[in-house]
């Protein structure tokens, strides 16, 4: 049993652990997530916290724990996991499609069908851990947790495989996860087509993908994200220095045929608020769904280095052009 249940408790322990630190070092500490998942909290820095809280001692918990105990934890995981999935669910039928947050800015994963997949795996992991420990408590008497499988003489080589198989499972989940979400390379500006986006302030319609005499800076952005907020306020601080050396362009996507035509957000004032009708524009960088995400458009109308994702990397992208603006190069 322990061969079973040791490598399945150690991979969702990872997956608490590396949730909880995601959220932490995040710029938004886990807000983001309450509100791209639409749940309405009075005071989202308090339920972040105890989220986070929640998830570090039911990874520590699964790890460190036996007996009665070890079922506690168990349990409180299927209950995370469980609920989690309900609630993305929920998301998705509301129609919601912003990144989840769910590990902060490490793994982007935007609401959609691939989430609720991995959170269904997630939950019937958790099950795995729960049922079977729960049936040999009950029925044989005998406790299960990591600790006793660690001490047992008879089946510590045994045990010391089982971890080894949850740390490579573990990794190739990972590597597996960051790849899929990983942006696809951007392509010539031929093959990638127009970018055409309506700017609704003048009714004109600009292609920001076509060559130009200064290069464009451009900010994905979608109604009821957190993190973009978190973006808009560092582009709004560096919005002086930026817009001496790019035009700055606050783009929001907008479904085929939609009456609101206004900014979700307030406006940097030098930015100009673009609407990405269809999703076109960003289809062709390769964006997908996750807000926020930050593009360099050279005068050449392309991609200059890579997309920056998330609050954390989209406010690296500002600082490193700031930058660049009070120390030009000689």
């Amino acid at each position: 049993m322990h061969a079973f249940v040791v490598p399945l408790t150690v991979f969702l322990a990872v997956v608490f652990a590396v949730s909880a630190l995601g959220k932490l070092r995040s710029s938004d500490r886990g807000r983001a997530s309450f509100a791209a998942l639409r749940i309405p909290v009075r005071r989202p820095d308090a339920a972040a916290v105890a989220l986070i809280t929640a998830e570090a001692v039911v990874a520590l918990g699964l790890v460190s724990t036996w007996g009665w105990l070890f079922l506690g934890f168990a349990a409180a995981a299927f209950l995370l996991t469980a609920g989690l999935l309900v609630v993305v669910i929920r998301a998705h039928r509301m129609g919601a499609t912003d990144d989840c947050g769910c590990f902060g800015d490490w793994i982007p994963a935007a609401i959609g069908p691939q989430l609720i997949t991995r959170n269904v795996m997630l939950t019937i992991a958790s099950v795995g851990v729960l049922v079977p420990s729960l049936l040999v408590q009950v029925l044989l008497g005998e406790p299960v947790g990591v600790p006793l499988a660690l001490s047992s003489p008879t089946s510590v080589m045994a045990t010391i495989g089982a971890l080894t198989a949850a740390a490579l499972i573990a990794v190739a989940t990972w590597a597996t996860v960051r790849a899929s979400a990983a942006p696809p390379a951007v392509s010539s500006a031929g093959d990638r087509g127009a970018g055409a986006v309506v700017v609704p302030a003048t009714g004109e319609i600009v292609d920001l993908l076509a060559a130009g005499s200064r290069a464009r800076l451009l900010l994905f952005v979608s109604p009821g994200c957190h993190a973009c907020e978190t973006s808009l306020t560092a582009l709004r601080a560096a919005e002086d220095d930026l817009s001496g050396l790019v035009d700055l362009y606050v783009v929001q996507r907008a479904a085929s045929g939609a009456a609101d035509t206004s900014s979700a957000h307030a406006l940097p004032r030098a930015a100009r608020f673009a609407l990405d009708v269809g999703g076109s524009l960003s289809a062709n960088l390769g964006t997908g769904r996750a807000t926020p995400v930050a593009a360099l458009i050279g005068t050449d109308g392309l991609q200059a280095g890579p997309l920056a994702v998330g609050s954390d990397e989209t406010t690296l992208l500002f600082d490193s052009i700031r930058a660049l603006a009070s120390n030009p190069p000689a």
